[in-house]
This record gives structure tokens, C-alpha cells and sequence, in this order.
């Protein structure tokens, strides 16, 4: 356009004129034509500087303006979202119209996307306009499923499966977007499941089926296999403990029966559970600790899975069907028996007194050494330094052996921590049950030494109440404890959950001495959580009518002084003549006048 204004002679003279310079005023027109005063030299020199300049100025401004806004996001367009808003899948983006465009930007807001599983498929594009960039961002969301099924599933129920995915926080639930790694996990969790019921062979398939428009059915294929049974349990190795003990020792897989006897001990079969095996090999161990056995080696056991039953015909509750056991086979190593030698202890500072420490323990020196007494005299002492506010005492039993004489010494190391005071105690979850209702039966006090055994009082004397669930007290969910380790401070926050206290009752019927009735009761035993018992019965019938009220107050003024009242009213119409009637079984007729005074 800015050429347009001039001639194409003129133009020419102005290119010449930048090419020569100085230039005689005779040649600076290279156009042949006859020299008047209006195309002079002068005069075409100057109006080409002047126009050259402006047009370059123009040039400039104009790219400027046109690489400024080619580097700005205009706008975030959103395609093939159908169920989730627009509005969410910008909300997961940073990038926004009037940025900078900037591939790193991008790059990040497409990891923002995927790491929400919610697409299977995510594609950035890119628009480029007269306003700048426009980012167009196609999405494929996952499928949402529909519904889940279980074919071929017989030995758990649904519920127990459900429970597990629970439990494993599988995270696979109609409604929810279809995941694979998910269902892999179901999967997994679903033979774990089946394995721990004995069907160690089974097999799960999903079969995912496409339900338009974006939904999908899941189904799990379920092949069982034979139930596994726990067939024969051999010991080999042990010369002084027999195999009935050791058996007995095995509470997950030992046969069921009746105990103690020759040959009904072993009538029914468990279920194999390769789980809980582990569990009973340790409790193998623990049999040859408790009879002095200290150093016994149980190696890993050893498994044989065979074929068991009929496979052809057989008669049911007869013969039996075909299915696989397992027989279990643990080496053992017994080792010498010994006796206990001593117990010491070292780093008591707070207990001086090593006799008061060694009548913890429930054995003597020189008795036979037993892993379940000295594990009991561990808790007593542990429980011991609790009650005098060592909340973080442990202890670290070392032994030695003897082995001229077959003795073992104990040696404990004890580290006490540090002494403890009761700061503060708070309540979490009382919703209707007031504080002082609770903290009346904490046994404990603010400002005093703590004690672990007046805790566990404390909690007892609540569960007695009745006003919450079950409060134990190693759970951490009931007990919270903050140290303050500086100080020697804790703070305790006891949280409850509330449960039904009122109890309301409605009853009617017909009875030949009562006639027709109904009647109506209320009863609680935390009226306006003020921990007082409130009782309302009414009967009210065409013969009789009882009412009464009872109150209950467990704490008077404050006080363990338990007072309370009853008030009560009733009344009845007795028909002498009616009543012995009904008793006797014959009808008595009277004249109207003793009738009327009998009545």
C-alpha cells in the first residue's frame, strides 16, 4: 500500500537516490524526461527520504505488534468431555487466555490431566490467530461402570468380597470410572480371598463389556478348583516333645476334633490357608520355648499337595469327591533344655530395687525357662514403670548361656525415658454427654504424676456407663497422647463415640382380667447427657390404668451420692363376680339389686 502513493518513475528515483549520494542534480531523475522546475532534484530527494522513513517506521510497529500477540494464549477450548464439566477440566489447568505461551506450561497442564485418571486419552492443540495462540484440549474420558458381577463364585459371598476391596482399598465400585490397574487389583484381591477359603487353584478372568454411550459392565469369571484340605502334619526331629503337642500347638490348621483323645482328635479337616501356616511354625517354636527348648530351630515347612477322593462315581456324604490335600512336614532341631539362671537389671535409676523388679517376673531361678513367663514378667514390668509416668519405657532383654551348666542369664537393659505429668485432658465426640459427666469418671487429674493403670480405670468405670462404644485402651483411634518431652507434659484427648440411650416401648393386647389396654414407655439413662436415668411408663386400659415417673441422679451436689424418686398411680375395676367367672369357667347369675353392689 505505501507504494501505491508514487509513480513508478518516482519510485525509481528514490531507490537511485539512496544508491548515489551525493548525486548531480542533472542525474538524480533516471527517468529521460525534460527538466522543468516541478521534478527538480531537490525536490524528488527530499519527498523520497521523507516517505522511506515512514513506510520503514510503519514496518517495524506493525511486525512488533504482530509477534506480540502471536506469543499470547487467546483462549482454552474443551472437546469431548461428556460427563465432567468443562469448568473442572479448566480448573486442572494453569494455563490461562492472556498467558505467555509457553510450551513448559503446556507440558505440565497435560501431566496435571492424566494424573487425575479420569481420561484415557488426552491431546493438546494449538491455533494460531490474529489475537494469538488458541489451545484446544481434546479429552477421552474413562468409562464409568455400570454395574460389577461375580460368575462362578460360590465359596464367599459377595458381601465378603466387597468387604475385602474395603479392606484392600481397591477402590472398584459401580459409578466409578473404569481403571485397569484397578481391576488387576480386584483380581488379586479376589483370589487372595478364595486362597484363604482353600481353593489355592483358583482362576480369575474379567470380561469387560461396552455399554453405550460411555459405560461399561464388569464381570469376573470365577473358576474355584478343588477345595485344598490340610492333609497329614509330620514333625521330624523332635526326640522329647511328641506330635500330639505340637498339633495342638497349630490353632490355624490342626484337624478338628475332640481334644485330648486317641482317635477322635483328628475327625474333620481344615481348610488349607498357606496365610496362616507361617503362624503356626512360630507357635511350634514358641511350644519348645515354653518347655525350656531356648535355641530349637523350626525350619520352613515343606508341602506336598496330592489328589484325594473319588474321581468317578461315589456316594455322597459316603464316599467322598475328588479334591487336593496338603501335608505339611516341619523339620526341627530341638537343642538342650535349660534353666534359668538370673535376672538382672541395668539403667534402673527411677527402681533402684532389683528385688522388687525380679518379683515381676513369674519364674524362679532354676525352673525351666519358658518364653511365655518371661514374656508375661516383660509386661508386668512394663506396666510397672507406666504407673509411675514413664510413658516411653522400654526394655531390651539379652541372654547368655551357660552351656556347662544348661543355664540362661537374662540381663535387661531398661531405658525409663523421661517422667511424664498430666497437663491437660480434653474430649473429642461427646456430642450429647457433657464433660463433666466424663471427666467425674476419669480417675486420672490435671497437674498430676501419670498413671497408665488409673487410665485404664478410667476407661473401664466409662464402658460401665453404657453411654459410648467399647473404649480400649491400647487404641490409638480412643487415647491420643501428646508429649511434651521438654517439659515432662502430656496432654490427653480421649475420643468417644456416642450410642443409643434412649430406649422407647409400645404395647396394647386384650386380656380377660385386664380388658383392653395400651400402653406407652420412655426410659434413658444419660437424660440431657447429665448422666441421670429418666423413666415414663403409662398402661391405660377400659379396667385398670398405671402410670409412673422415676428419676435417677448418680452424682448428688456433685458428690458420688446416687438419689432418686419414683412416683407412681394405679387403679383398677374389679368385678368380683366377673373375675370368678373367668377364673372358674361358669357364668353366675345374680339378681340386679346384689349385682349392683357387688359391683
Amino acid at each position: 500500500m505505501p507504494f501505491s502513493i508514487f509513480p513508478e518513475d518516482e519510485v525509481g528515483a528514490i531507490l537511485r537516490v539512496h544508491q548515489d549520494s551525493p548525486v548531480p542534480r542533472e542525474e538524480c531523475g533516471w527517468k529521460r524526461v525534460a527538466p522543468t522546475p516541478s521534478y527538480s532534484c531537490t525536490s524528488h530527494c527530499e519527498r523520497a527520504g521523507k516517505c522511506l522513513l515512514g513506510l520503514l517506521l510503519f514496518l517495524a510497529v506493525f511486525c512488533s505488534l504482530g509477534s506480540g500477540q502471536q506469543e499470547l494464549v487467546a483462549d482454552v477450548h474443551i472437546h469431548g468431555n461428556r460427563r465432567i464439566p468443562a469448568e473442572t477440566i479448566r480448573s486442572r489447568i494453569f494455563t490461562r487466555p492472556g498467558d505467555v505461551y509457553d510450551p513448559a506450561a503446556i507440558e505440565r497442564d497435560f501431566n496435571s490431566l492424566w494424573n487425575t485418571g479420569y481420561f484415557e486419552d488426552i491431546r493438546f492443540e494449538r491455533e494460531q490467530t490474529t489475537k494469538g495462540w488458541v489451545i484446544h484440549v481434546y479429552v477421552k474420558e474413562r468409562p464409568t461402570i455400570r454395574e460389577i458381577d461375580y460368575v462362578g463364585l460360590n465359596s464367599v459371598s459377595k458381601s465378603d468380597v466387597l468387604d475385602r476391596f474395603k479392606e484392600r482399598k481397591v477402590g472398584l465400585s459401580p459409578e466409578s470410572q473404569y481403571d485397569p490397574t484397578k481391576v488387576k487389583k480386584a483380581e488379586v484381591t479376589i483370589k487372595e480371598l478364595l486362597s484363604e477359603h482353600g481353593r489355592q487353584f483358583a482362576s480369575v478372568r474379567t470380561e469387560v463389556r461396552p455399554i453405550p454411550p460411555s459405560a461399561v459392565s464388569v464381570t469376573f469369571v470365577v473358576k474355584e478348583g478343588p477345595k485344598v484340605k490340610v492333609g497329614k502334619i509330620r514333625f521330624e526331629g523332635n526326640k522329647h516333645v511328641n506330635n500330639r503337642i505340637l498339633r495342638s500347638a497349630m490353632k490355624n490348621l490342626r484337624p478338628i476334633g475332640i481334644p485330648h483323645s486317641i482317635f477322635l482328635e483328628n475327625i474333620f479337616a481344615k481348610t488349607y490357608d498357606a496365610s496362616k501356616l507361617e503362624e503356626d511354625t512360630d507357635r511350634v517354636r514358641a511350644e519348645f520355648q515354653n518347655r525350656g527348648y531356648f535355641k530349637v530351630v523350626v525350619q520352613d515347612p515343606k508341602t506336598q499337595i496330592h489328589d484325594t477322593g473319588t474321581t468317578g462315581f461315589h456316594i455322597p456324604l459316603i464316599m467322598k469327591g475328588p479334591g487336593k490335600a496338603v501335608d505339611i512336614t516341619i523339620p526341627i532341631e530341638e537343642g538342650e533344655r535349660y534353666r534359668l539362671g538370673s535376672i538382672t537389671f541395668k539403667n534402673n535409676k527411677a527402681v533402684p530395687n532389683q528385688k522388687a523388679l525380679r518379683s515381676l517376673f513369674p519364674i524362679k531361678d532354676g525352673d525351666i525357662v519358658s518364653r511365655e513367663k518371661i514374656a508375661k514378667g516383660l509386661e508386668n514390668l512394663r506396666k510397672a514403670y507406666g504407673e509411675l509416668g514413664y510413658i516411653n519405657f522400654t526394655s531390651i532383654p539379652n541372654t547368655t548361656f551357660d552351656e556347662d551348666k544348661k543355664l540362661l542369664l537374662l540381663d535387661i537393659d531398661v531405658d525409663e525415658g523421661k517422667q511424664f505429668f498430666v497437663r491437660r485432658i480434653e474430649f473429642q465426640g461427646n456430642t450429647t454427654t457433657r464433660d463433666k459427666v466424663i471427666r467425674r469418671e476419669i480417675a486420672l487429674e490435671e497437674g498430676q504424676q501419670y498413671n497408665q493403670r488409673l487410665w485404664e480405670l478410667s476407661l473401664l468405670r466409662l464402658n460401665q456407663l453404657g453411654y459410648f462404644d467399647t473404649l480400649k485402651p491400647n487404641d490409638p483411634n480412643v487415647t491420643d497422647k501428646r508429649l511434651d518431652e521438654k517439659n515432662g507434659l502430656v496432654d490427653l484427648t480421649l475420643k468417644v463415640k456416642e450410642k443409643g440411650k434412649n430406649q422407647i416401648g409400645l404395647n396394647g393386647g386384650v386380656s380377660g382380667l385386664a380388658g383392653a389396654f395400651i400402653g406407652i414407655s420412655y426410659s434413658t439413662n444419660n437424660f440431657l447427657g447429665l448422666g441421670e436415668t429418666l423413666s415414663v411408663q403409662a398402661s391405660i386400659g377400659n379396667l385398670q390404668r398405671n402410670l409412673s415417673f422415676g428419676f435417677t441422679e448418680p452424682y448428688l451436689f456433685d458428690r458420688p451420692i446416687q438419689a432418686g424418686f419414683t412416683v407412681y398411680t394405679q387403679k383398677y375395676n374389679f368385678n368380683q363376680a366377673r373375675e370368678t367367672a373367668i377364673l372358674t369357667g361358669q357364668q353366675i347369675s345374680l339378681p340386679s339389686p346384689l349385682n349392683h353392689l357387688l359391683t
